[in-house]
């Protein structure tokens, strides 16, 4: 399924439109990156407490416009932070009940959100790239078909994730948010968009018959 390269330092081939087996009708699950893809990203920092977060532009209305089209939308997020001793476990889990309502407020959904507070020298199975939280996420809805998801990321360790939870079984997809990253210079992608924003109006585009 993975078709396209993209390369951030210098030369950029990204592919901004869905791919074409991707129908989205009933079964498909969406799993998303939190900071970068859902709220503004602090460089250098966490977001330690609701008032530090800040939904990107357009990224409310994008999960109300997924909200319409996938059966799932599941947040899949490294917090370290925690681990760190920047924010404890329950000012987290404050800061995600906080956004789940306030996406509802708005009429969309998250239907789950999967954090690692763990850091990276703890080598566990849930950082990404490792697979963990979406495996959580099959363990919750074992009826999950990897073949008719998408990882929705802003980095290199969000689309290994979703490779290695797919193994060499059907391929997760992966679509990469934003222009440009410090990651390493060529990733793998399935399609590649500016925002959120910009990904929901193709999903909407596709469902109704505008991008054939």
């Amino acid at each position: 399924m993975t078709t396209a390269v993209a390369h951030w330092h210098g030369q950029s081939s990204t592919r901004a439109s869905i791919p074409a087996e991707w129908d989205f009708g009933a079964g498909w699950t969406l799993f998303l990156d939190r900071d970068g893809v859902v709220n503004r990203r602090i460089p250098g920092d966490y977001v330690r407490r609701w008032g530090d977060f800040e939904f990107l532009p357009g990224s409310l209305d994008a999960l109300v416009t997924l909200s319409s089209v996938v059966e799932r939308i599941v947040v899949v997020t490294n917090q370290r932070g925690v681990a760190l001793g920047r924010m404890s476990a329950s000012d987290l889990a404050e800061v995600h009940a906080t956004m789940v309502a306030a996406v509802h407020c708005a009429g969309g959904r998250l239907d789950g959100v999967f954090a690692c507070p763990h850091d990276v020298s703890e080598r566990c199975g849930c950082r990404k790239p490792a697979p963990g939280l979406i495996g959580q996420a099959l363990m919750r809805w074992p009826s999950i078909d990897p073949a008719r998801s998408v990882m929705v990321g802003d980095s290199a360790s969000d689309m290994a994730c979703a490779r290695n939870a797919s193994g060499s079984g059907p391929q997760i997809g992966r679509v990469w948010i934003g222009a440009e990253t410090s990651e390493p210079s060529s990733i793998a992608v399935d399609a590649a968009f500016p925002s959120l924003q910009a990904f929901s109006e193709a999903v909407a585009d596709r469902v109704a018959g505008v991008v054939p």
